[in-house]
C-alpha cells in the first residue's frame, strides 16, 4: 500500500462547553423568586427550576480545542480521515483548517478538526451552593417563618433545609 507522509499535521479535538462566568447572577435570580413562594409550593423543586432557568439565561458556550502536532502517514486511497482515536476515545471528523503564517507565506499548517462533543455544565454543585447560601440568608429565613411558621411541610424540604436542626 502506497503511503504519503505529511509532516507537521495538527490534529485538534474541538469541544464546546457550557460555563457560567458569574454564578451570583443565578443566586440573585433565585433570591428574587423566593419572595413569591407560598406554603403550597415545594421549595427545593422551585429552586431547582429557577436555577435551571437562570443558568440557561446567563450561560455562555465556549469552544475548547485540544491540539497535538504529529507526523502522519496517510494511505493514498483513504482521504479524508473519518475519525481519530485519542485518549481511548473515538472522535468523528468535523472539518479541515489551513493556517498560513503571515510572516512566511511558504509555510502552512493543515489542521484536521474532530468533534469532541458538547460538555454540559453540572448544575448539582450550583444547587448545593445555593441551598447553603439560602440556609443562612436572613430574607429567606424571614420568608420561611412567615409562610411556614411550623416548619416546612414537604418531606424533601424538611430534609434539605431543616436536617441540621433535628
Amino acid at each position: 500500500m502506497d503511503q504519503s507522509k505529511m509532516v507537521d499535521v495538527r490534529v485538534c479535538i474541538s469541544t464546546t462547553k457550557e460555563v457560567i462566568k458569574d454564578k451570583n447572577l443565578v443566586f440573585d435570580d433565585v433570591k428574587k423568586n423566593i419572595k413569591g413562594l407560598d406554603s403550597f409550593n415545594i421549595v427545593y423543586t422551585s429552586i431547582i427550576n429557577w436555577i435551571r432557568e437562570s443558568f440557561d439565561k446567563h450561560k455562555q458556550v465556549v469552544q475548547d480545542e485540544k491540539t497535538i502536532l504529529v507526523d502522519v502517514n496517510f494511505p493514498r486511497d483513504k482521504f479524508p480521515i473519518d475519525e481519530v482515536e485519542f485518549d481511548d476515545k473515538i472522535f468523528p471528523f468535523l472539518k479541515t483548517r489551513l493556517t498560513v503564517n503571515k510572516d512566511h507565506f511558504d509555510h502552512a499548517f493543515i489542521t484536521y478538526i474532530f468533534d469532541g462533543g458538547k460538555e454540559k455544565f453540572d448544575l448539582e454543585p450550583l444547587f448545593e451552593e445555593c441551598i447553603e447560601i439560602l440556609k443562612k440568608d436572613e430574607e429567606f429565613l424571614a420568608h420561611k417563618k412567615r409562610k411556614w411558621p411550623e416548619g416546612f411541610t414537604h418531606k424533601e424540604d424538611k430534609r434539605i433545609f431543616e436536617e441540621s436542626r433535628s
